[in-house]
């Protein structure tokens, strides 16, 4: 699918502590970000082949790339902690440089970030014209972001993956899976009014890149109405 490598070992740790050695078996790069460079890889795991991603940072923002790398890693306990939807696999390599993790990628479905260039079309499916469960997937949306700052983390617009289906009707969930921009502040109500205003973002340039014009409007009125409903329920939480 990529790129072969010759036998790469890299040992990734876990935020346990349990340490694992992964071989790199191919890799081909399907996004660059401001803090690392993406890649979906095929890895050998105890003689077992699996489909990661390994994310691989570099020195950017003011900080080294094994800074930026723990900042990531630091978050993702965090967001652990707090119990939020994460993927279950997220592991720093040895030298501090490398992230590897879950893909939301495989036959059934795909996965598109929430603050980059791909799209459902580019990944081979049309546009969306209808969401299974569309309330629920919305409630569960706002409501992520209200637990996040009940635990003091504020996230930023990049944060989420989608999980999609390849074929229609689309079934939908989201996972928080880019941690680089996230922080850990104290809990507050402006910290879940901010959140609040991400999760309604986010949603909207979801809609935009990948949802049917004949959809898009009915979608963008459900987001309009939950976000209000998100807004006072922080304004009615015990966030000070």
């Amino acid at each position: 699918m990529g790129n072969a490598i010759e036998n790469k070992n890299i040992t990734f740790k876990k935020d346990t502590g349990r340490e694992t050695v992964v071989g790199v078996i191919s890799e081909i790069q399907i996004n660059q970000g401001s803090y690392s460079t993406i890649f979906d890889s095929i890895v050998d795991v105890a003689g077992h082949k699996k489909r990661f991603i390994i994310k691989k940072y570099k020195d950017t923002m003011g900080a080294s790339a094994a800074k930026n790398a723990d900042k990531a890693f630091k978050n993702y306990s965090l967001a652990k902690k707090a119990g939020l939807k994460i993927f279950p696999t997220f592991r720093v390599s040895e030298n501090k440089k490398n992230i590897l993790m879950t893909t939301g990628f495989s036959n059934g479905q795909i996965c598109v970030g929430s603050n980059n260039d791909i799209t459902v079309t580019e990944l081979g499916r049309p546009l969306i014209c209808e969401i299974q469960n569309v309330d629920k997937f919305l409630s569960d949306f706002f409501n992520e972001h209200l637990k996040a700052a009940k635990h003091g983390i504020r996230f930023w617009i990049d944060v989420f993956f989608f999980i999609l289906s390849r074929n229609e009707p689309t079934k939908i969930d989201f996972v928080v899976g880019d941690l680089d921009n996230s922080a850990e502040m104290e809990p507050s109500k402006s910290i879940g009014l901010r959140n609040m205003e991400y999760a309604r973002t986010t949603l909207i340039a979801f809609c935009e890149k990948n949802i049917n014009t004949n959809f898009a409007y009915k979608f963008r009125e459900k987001v309009e109405a939950y976000y209000e409903q998100g807004v006072n329920a922080v304004n009615a939480s015990e966030l000070n």
